[in-house]
């Protein structure tokens, strides 16, 4: 069951980081008079890309731990 748990746990960071890159593209744009599509789009530019890859790698550690934690709690019944 622990395998289980820390696989829910990175899910949750991983959509906490996904979470952050659109924050961060929105703090941008704090001081902007309007906001259009292109305008956002290019405030999500300056958001770094190792945020997307901490994100990606994050997702996969958590989907790999829930479904290695799923499998033994069968195996075990």
């Amino acid at each position: 069951m622990n395998k289980t748990i820390i696989g829910i746990a990175f899910l949750f960071m991983a959509s906490i980081l996904y979470a952050t890159q659109f924050i961060c593209g929105a703090f941008g744009a704090i001081g902007a008079s309007e906001w259009h599509e292109e305008e956002f789009s290019r405030y999500m530019s300056y958001v770094p890309n190792g945020l997307i890859v901490a994100t990606v790698i994050a997702l996969v550690f958590g989907i790999a731990f829930f479904v290695w934690g799923i499998i033994e709690s069968f195996q075990r019944k």
